[in-house]
């Protein structure tokens, strides 16, 4: 009897090992719940490495491009908002007649600079807001041009205010407001070509110098601080 119980308890003992185990399951699940495709990964891996190329080239030729189509919108505001004058952070007395110089020298733009200006600008920022996302890298440098192009748009609707204005010290102030706002768009766009530059020369493309300066006397290659130049 006693070799009966014996035996009963050690098939016991065994079904329950074997209900633990269960080695008919093959491998035992990931400590963390799931397994891990390490094939999957690779494929997820290279996927995000394509659309990084793929980012970097975009961002590169839109922002070359991009320079090249602006520099005379940035000529033209520069006429209209030297520095160092009205338009540079320092109200002054000036307002005219569309066209007419202010008491600083400047020349204020007509309606159809303006509307010229604003369709290259307006052209651009679509651009840059089709601009896929993707690394932070990426973002940096995609939000920093839209950013740049949104102050530049801004720039131009204050000057048109400007324009319009009759008091010579109210469109003096708002030629200020609208000065100020082009160079908030040179540092915005400096901010995203310093990144694109780096992301350049990781990649192994070597550098990639494509500023927006606030005329083309100076070096559109630009440099890494935002000093203004002649500012």
């Amino acid at each position: 009897m006693a070799a009966v119980l014996v035996a009963a308890a050690v098939a016991l003992l065994v079904l329950l090992v074997l209900l633990v185990l269960r080695p008919w399951e093959g491998e035992a699940p990931a400590a963390d719940g799931f397994d891990v495709d390490p094939a999957r990964v690779a494929e997820l891996e290279a996927a995000e490495e394509e659309r990084a190329v793929e980012n970097l080239a975009a961002a590169a030729e839109l922002a070359v491009s991009a320079q090249e189509r602006l520099l005379p919108v940035m000529d033209g505001l520069y006429e209209s908002l030297p520095v160092g004058g009205a338009g540079s952070g320092d109200a002054s007395e000036g307002g005219s007649a569309d066209g007419d110089p202010t008491s600083d020298g400047a020349t204020p733009p007509t309606s159809a600079e303006l509307d010229e200006w604003r369709a290259v600008v307006d052209e651009v920022t679509a651009e840059t807001e089709a601009l896929p996302t993707g690394s932070s890298e990426h973002n940096i440098v995609r939000n920093g041009l839209m950013l740049s192009t949104r102050l530049l748009g801004d720039t131009l609707d204050v000057l048109e205010l400007a324009a319009a204005d009759d008091s010579a010290d109210g469109s003096a102030r708002l030629r200020d407001v609208a000065g100020d706002l082009r160079l908030r768009a040179v540092d915005a766009w400096a901010v995203a070509a310093v990144q694109l530059d780096l992301q350049h020369i990781e990649a192994d493309r070597g550098h990639l110098h494509a500023f927006l300066p606030l005329h083309s006397g100076m070096s559109a290659e630009g440099e890494a601080e935002m000093s203004h130049g002649d500012h």
